[in-house]
């Protein structure tokens, strides 16, 4: 039994740097796992690589086939999901193309969803916890109501708004577009809300339409203040949500006419559709209104 103990442990003892820890290495990022999924289905001509000073992005074009050119329209996805979700912008890529539009679905930047930590966020710590404990409780709760924000750091919009503008304005110098064609943005969720404060921001850019799904923002003071951006915004506006949208989205919606009336903004329309986002039922519905909408341009 010894013998067998002591050979165990040589062979232990050869076998250790054979299980020394291997290396760590980096995951890839989501860029570069969406894109090798979509090589398998697009060839490299529909694949566009979008580089920015903040980064690298791509495209997945798709050349119009209807018997005319109507235009352009580009695709900004929601926060999470791949260039073409099932959350209608499979179904929009592919049909619009048969309405005449050369289509690029946009591959959106990742977000940081943790708010970084600094020194001064540890100094006020510690100068709260040496603070007096005297005072009511309502003294005490009021401060720290007011400080409380709902969803994202307003920190990583910003950074989320420079480089989703960064990629959008890239993609907006490669184009080609004859003068009677039209530019169209169609964006999703968060991208929605990102961009419509963009172009509240009055840029210098020849865009025809913008159409918002189900846009929001999760912070609660730049929600508050989205359907007053909305109403700001010089190209035609079509705001499209779900009846089984966020409440932070069906809340929303009768602000934003509000405002629509306040600043005279006339080329506004608000449409409301019915049952899941993914429902094949609902993406032809969608086509329809995105279609009649631009068809009065």
């Amino acid at each position: 039994m010894r013998t067998f103990s002591y050979f165990l442990f040589l062979w232990s003892l050869l076998l250790s740097p054979c299980l020394a820890a291997a290396d760590f290495v980096m995951p890839e990022s989501r860029l570069e796992i969406e894109k090798r999924d979509l090589s398998k289905y697009f060839t490299t001509e529909m694949l566009i690589d979008i580089e920015t000073e903040e980064g690298k992005s791509f495209a997945v074009f798709s050349q119009y086939m209807a018997p005319q050119k109507r235009g352009v329209v580009i695709l900004l996805p929601d926060i999470g999901h791949s260039p073409l979700s099932y959350n209608g912008f499979n179904y929009l890529y592919q049909a619009l193309t048969d309405d005449g539009f050369d289509t690029y679905a946009l591959q959106i930047p990742e977000i940081t969803y943790e708010k970084p930590k600094n020194a001064d966020d540890d100094q006020g710590a510690e100068k709260e916890s040496e603070a007096d404990d005297s005072g009511s409780m309502d003294d005490k709760m009021m401060p720290a109501m007011q400080s409380v924000v709902i969803g994202l750091p307003e920190t990583a919009l910003d950074d989320y708004k420079t480089q989703l503008v960064a990629i959008f304005k890239a993609l907006y110098s490669q184009l080609t577009m004859r003068q009677q064609e039209k530019l169209v943005v169609i964006a999703q969720g968060t991208s929605a809300g990102i961009f419509g404060e963009y172009l509240a921001e009055l840029p210098n850019i020849k865009l025809d339409a913008f159409i918002a799904i189900s846009a929001q923002l999760p912070h609660s003071d730049r929600q508050r203040h989205l359907p007053a951006n909305f109403s700001l915004i010089s190209p035609p506006l079509l705001d499209v949500y779900y009846s089984n949208d966020s409440p932070i989205v069906t809340r929303n919606m009768a602000e934003r006419i509000r405002w629509v009336k306040r600043n005279s903004k006339f080329d506004y329309r608000q449409r409301q559709l019915f049952g899941l986002t993914t429902e094949m039922r609902q993406h032809q519905r969608l086509r329809k209104e995105v279609d009649g909408f631009l068809r009065q341009l």
